[in-house]
């Protein structure tokens, strides 16, 4: 930046000069306001600093005859003085100065001033391109925008998991269709059911990112993850001093985050008793208090949560509020298992091999009619994020035009895959408990025990494992 200095003590003008230099810019020093204002005509400067008190016109007659002069754009006026009069200070800035300063100058308070100086100046070059140009700057920030558009819509489609999403089925198209109009009123809360894997996260990003057209904030809390005791402060926030250890000025939390978007709240049933009470008052009352706070803030978002289905009987057995869970399932989707979508499995299984198949290189360009009859036979228990990782596998391990029963031999048992045929559905459908069951057996016996460990492997939450356990022992007494 170009600053024009202005002082008659040369000693102090040349120690701010020195120092001013130091800091990337170019000084012009001046030891009196006539000789200044001589120097200001036939040069461009961004900024005037100037003493107040000086031999000959004084810093702000120098202010007012620059303001008078017809040249543009002006500089930015900064005064200082070593006189602590408030009505120096006034007359200052009356005169039109753009901040004032005293003796002996704070370093840090100048930078401070040099830094907003800056951006001033910036914002009123822009200012006059634009006014200059405007036609020819609207053209190019039209095309610009256009092309932003569509590039930050494709970002976002690919960050939020829907930028390649299969719906092929009767069902999946209807609840994408209702995803849809949940998305043109962020006031409906919505509940998303259905078992693991089965694109709760996905139905949901449907629900908030709709068009694309400014869906605002998309904030998802894990449940599950969260320790009871750090839920309030980590939804709400907290005032500063709320509790020993926290930040100095508080802490924002999802909820203000969240604000004009949406908060998701997967695995909902983790969420502590004591703060469903409160999330119940927030949608009724669109407002809540941080943590150790005393003002109300209003909140203007769309929340929208998951649960497993399971969750009535949850409910029943007092694990969840009734009251909140009636509030929350003003809009309900239930996503079935694949196993119950048919009509989406072939479709879902190519689309998925062809995508991993581009990225590794590989041929895959179809499904064989033994492997294709082998995939609508699986029970598929881990859903959709099975099926995706299973054609991830493949593509991973093998390379050929089609996908053949062999290929499958992750899924398959050893007798399948050695007949090297599979002309007929399995005789025994795969039980689905048996089958959770021996997972769960699996994951234990892997970590020794360790529940937590377990439940991670296990893609679930402590409390739905301890859940499924006893589910086990019940079932083993009978």
């Amino acid at each position: 930046m170009k600053i024009l200095l202005v002082d008659d003590e040369r000693e102090s003008r040349s120690f701010l000069a020195n120092y001013l230099t130091l800091q990337g810019h170019t000084v012009i020093e001046c030891d009196s306001g006539e000789e200044a204002l001589e120097v200001y005509k036939g040069t461009r400067f961004q900024m005037v600093l100037s003493d107040i008190k000086m031999s000959g016109i004084s810093g702000i007659e120098l202010i007012e005859a620059i303001k008078s002069l017809d040249i543009e754009p002006k500089a930015d006026l900064v005064l200082y003085t070593g006189f602590v009069d408030v009505t120096l200070a006034i007359s200052a800035l009356r005169a039109g100065a753009y901040d004032y300063l005293t003796k002996p100058i704070n370093f840090e308070e100048l930078l401070s001033i040099l830094e907003r100086v800056e951006e001033h100046q910036a914002l009123l070059y822009e200012n006059r391109v634009l006014t200059e140009h405007f036609d020819q700057k609207v053209k190019e920030a039209t095309e610009e925008a256009e092309y932003q558009l569509t590039q930050l819509k494709q970002l976002v489609a690919k960050q939020a998991g829907i930028e390649n999403i299969g719906v092929f089925s009767d069902v999946m198209k209807n609840l994408v269709k209702q995803a849809q109009q949940y998305h043109t009123d962020r006031t409906v809360p919505v509940l998303i059911q259905g078992e693991t894997g089965v694109g709760k996260e996905v139905i949901a990003s449907i629900i908030h990112y709709g068009n694309m057209e400014n869906p605002g904030p998309f904030v998802d809390i894990n449940c599950a993850a969260i320790s009871p005791t750090l839920f309030e402060s980590e939804l709400f926030g907290y005032e500063g001093g709320a509790f020993t250890g926290g930040a100095v000025k508080g802490h924002k939390g999802k909820f203000d985050i969240a604000a004009g978007g949406t908060l998701f709240l997967d695995e909902i049933i983790e969420l502590p008793l004591e703060l469903q009470a409160k999330l119940l008052r927030v949608l009724e009352e669109k407002s809540f208090y941080r943590v150790g706070g005393l003002k109300k803030i209003k909140t203007n978002i769309r929340i929208i949560v998951t649960a497993n289905l399971d969750f009535e009987k949850q409910i029943e057995e007092g694990m969840f509020r009734k009251d909140l869970y009636y509030r929350l399932k003003v809009g309900r989707i239930f996503i079935p298992p694949l196993r119950e979508r048919v009509d989406d499995i072939l479709p879902l299984a190519l689309m998925f091999l062809k995508d991993f198949s581009k990225r590794r290189g590989k041929q895959f360009n179809g499904i064989s009619e033994s492997a294709a009859r082998f995939l609508l036979a699986y029970q598929w228990p881990g859903n959709v994020r099975e099926l995706r990782n299973a054609m991830e596998w493949v593509s991973f391990m093998f390379d050929d035009q089609e996908l053949k029963l062999e290929h499958l031999n992750n899924l398959t048992s050893t007798e399948i895959v050695e007949k090297k045929e599979f002309k007929s559905l399995p005789p025994e459908p795969i039980n689905l408990d048996e089958h959770i069951d021996d997972l769960v057996d699996e994951a234990l016996k892997k970590y020794n025990g360790n529940k937590t460990r377990a439940a991670h492997h296990l893609g679930i939450s402590v409390r739905a494992l301890y859940y499924r356990l006893e589910r086990m022992k019940k079932n083993s007494e009978r």
